[in-house]
């Protein structure tokens, strides 16, 4: 995966990513042009008992505006969603573990 994001850095936009590796403080490793979206309340209960193992998440390249995008409020660890406003329209892309 990593040789994929760092090879083709100005080719993949959007990645859905699935069983993310998540270290002990709750993040995933990413480069440097992506920005990473975790689902609905990872960051603020990761490690209590009660919230499932986080399977899903996103990253959007740095050169996709953070106007023209916004996190879908979805209270899953197994889905991160997006809504993206683009010149031709609106569209949602959801990752569904």
């Amino acid at each position: 995966m990593h040789d994929f994001l760092k090879s083709d850095r100005n080719r993949a936009d959007i990645l859905a990513i699935q069983e993310p590796y998540i270290d002990s403080k709750g993040r995933t490793r990413a480069l440097p042009h992506l920005r990473v979206i975790y689902p609905t309340g990872h960051v603020e209960h990761f490690g209590t008992p009660t919230r499932p193992r986080t399977r899903s998440l996103m990253m959007i390249h740095t050169q996709i505006s953070t106007n023209s995008w916004t996190q879908l409020d979805i209270q899953c660890a197994d889905m991160t969603a997006i809504q993206l406003t683009t010149a031709s329209g609106t569209y949602r892309i959801f990752n569904i573990y």
